[in-house]
C-alpha cells in the first residue's frame, strides 16, 4: 500500500483522465490554537487497485471546511493537507467525510548511550500513509514537531553521528516528551556479513561503453549489520587495475566512492539488524578485466547486458547458469583471494551510454548504465532466475 500511494502522489500532476463527477463531498479541518483557512487541500481519487481514476483536483480550506466532486469508479480518496511548514493525510471511503483534525505534537530529546544531549540532528517524519509530513532540525537535541494528527503512528528518520536511525511513536500519551537514545554508531566491518540479496549477494553487471570499446561494471555487495547500533564505514570492494572508478552508491543513493590501490571504498550506513545494497559503478578501457572476488561468498554471479554467452570467455571457476538472461555463476564457494576474469570475443553495437549527469570527468554518473532499459533487464532477469 505505501508505494501505491507514493507512486500516485508522483503522478498527481502527470495522469489526466477524463473524470465523471457524481456528488459533491465536504470536509473539515480543525487545527488546535489555530486555523487551516486558506490552505491547500489535494484529493486524489483511486480504484480498487490503488489506481488514479481521474486527475487529482485541489481545493482550499473556508471557514474550516472544504469540498470536492466525488468520481465515478473511485471507492476510496486519498487527502492532501498543506499546513504551515507540515503536510497531512487521509484515507477515506467512497462517501465518507473526511475530518482532519491537528490537535497533538510530537516532543522530546535525542540523547546518547550516556544520557548526553545529541545536536545537529535531522528528523524527517513521515505518516502511516508513507509520504513525508515534515522534516525538522534538533539542534541542540531536543525537538518539536507539530501540529500533527491523533491516533497516527507515525515514523522519525533521525540522522544524526553519521548514521541514520529509525523509531516509530503513537501521537497521544507516549509522543509527550519521549527521550530517544540513539547508540554510537560502529565502523568494525565484521558487523557486516554477506546475505539478503537475490539471488546472490555479491553481483557484478556488465555492459558495453557507447563506444563499444569498453565495458561498464556495475559491482553489487548486500550486507547485513548484525550489530545492535548502526553501522557507519566503508564497504570495500577488489577492483581491476585499470578500472576508473565512476561512483559509488547505497540502497540506490549516489554516495562518495574513494580508491587506494585496486581496493575502493564506499561510505555505507546501515541500520541495526537491517540490510543494504552498496554499489561501486566502474568504467574499463577494454572488454576484459581480471579481478580478486573481494569476499568470501557461497555464490558469485555475474549478469550481462547486450551480450549473449557466445560472445564471453570466463575462467574456470565460473559457470553458464540456467538463467533467461547471460548470465554466469560460480561453480561453488570463492574466497576473496580468488580471481575470476571475464572477456568479451565478440562485440554487439552498443546500446548502453557511459554519458553522465552534467560535465565531465571520472566522477560523474553514468546515466546510460542505469538506463531504463537496462535496469529492466536486470530486475526481469533476476527475478525469474531467483524461480527457477
Amino acid at each position: 500500500m505505501r508505494k501505491t500511494i507514493l507512486g500516485f502522489v508522483v503522478l498527481v500532476s502527470l495522469l489526466i483522465v477524463p473524470a465523471t463527477a457524481t456528488a459533491s463531498v465536504s470536509g473539515t479541518v480543525v487545527v488546535d490554537g489555530g486555523s487551516a483557512d486558506g490552505e491547500t487541500v489535494t484529493v486524489a481519487p483511486l480504484d480498487p487497485g490503488n489506481e488514479l481514476v481521474s486527475n487529482a483536483t485541489e481545493t482550499t480550506v473556508e471557514d474550516g471546511s472544504f469540498s470536492y466532486e466525488s468520481v465515478e469508479g473511485a471507492i476510496t480518496y486519498f487527502i492532501q493537507l498543506e499546513h504551515e511548514d507540515t503536510t497531512h493525510y487521509a484515507l477515506v471511503d467512497d462517501g465518507e467525510q473526511p475530518n482532519i483534525v491537528l490537535n497533538d505534537t510530537i516532543d522530546g530529546e535525542l540523547v546518547d548511550e550516556n544520557g548526553t544531549p545529541i545536536s545537529n540532528a535531522t528528523i524527517s517524519v513521515t505518516s502511516q500513509h508513507g509520504p513525508e509530513v515534515t522534516q525538522v532540525n534538533a539542534t541542540d537535541g531536543s525537538f518539536t514537531i507539530g501540529p500533527v494528527q491523533p491516533d497516527r503512528v507515525y515514523t522519525l528518520e533521525i540522522e544524526a553521528n553519521g548514521a541514520t536511525y529509525e523509531r516509530a511513536v503513537s501521537t497521544g500519551d507516549d509522543a509527550a516528551n519521549t527521550t530517544f537514545e540513539l547508540p554510537t554508531p560502529t565502523t568494525d566491518r565484521d558487523a557486516l556479513t554477506l546475505g539478503g540479496g537475490q539471488p546472490v549477494n555479491h553481483l557484478l553487471r556488465v555492459g558495453p561503453t557507447q563506444n563499444g570499446t569498453g565495458l561498464f561494471v556495475v559491482e553489487t555487495v548486500s550486507v547485513e549489520n548484525g550489530a545492535d547500533r548502526p553501522f557507519a564505514g566503508d564497504v570495500s570492494f577488489e577492483v581491476p587495475s585499470d578500472a576508473e572508478v565512476v561512483t559509488g552508491m547505497v540502497d540506490g543513493e549516489r554516495t562518495s566512492a574513494n580508491r587506494t590501490n585496486d581496493t575502493v571504498t564506499v561510505e555505507t550506513t546501515v541500520g541495526a539488524q537491517e540490510n543494504a545494497t552498496v554499489d561501486v559503478f566502474y568504467r574499463l578501457e577494454d572488454q576484459a578485466f581480471e579481478k580478486p572476488v573481494g569476499y568470501d561468498v557461497e555464490q558469485l554471479a555475474i549478469q550481462f547486458a547486450e551480450y549473449d554467452l557466445t560472445q564471453v570467455e570466463v575462467s574456470d571457476n565460473l559457470v553458464e547458469a540456467d538463467a533467461p538472461m547471460p548470465m554466469v555463476t560460480s561453480t561453488g564457494p570463492l574466497e576473496a583471494d580468488d580471481q575470476i576474469s571475464v572477456s568479451i570475443t565478440e562485440s554487439n553495437q552498443s546500446v548502453a551510454s557511459d554519458q553522465t549527469d552534467g560535465g565531465s570527468g571520472t566522477g560523474e554518473f553514468p546515466l546510460g548504465l542505469v538506463s531504463l532499459g537496462f535496469v529492466a533487464i536486470i530486475a526481469i532477469g533476476l527475478a525469474a532466475y531467483r524461480y527457477l
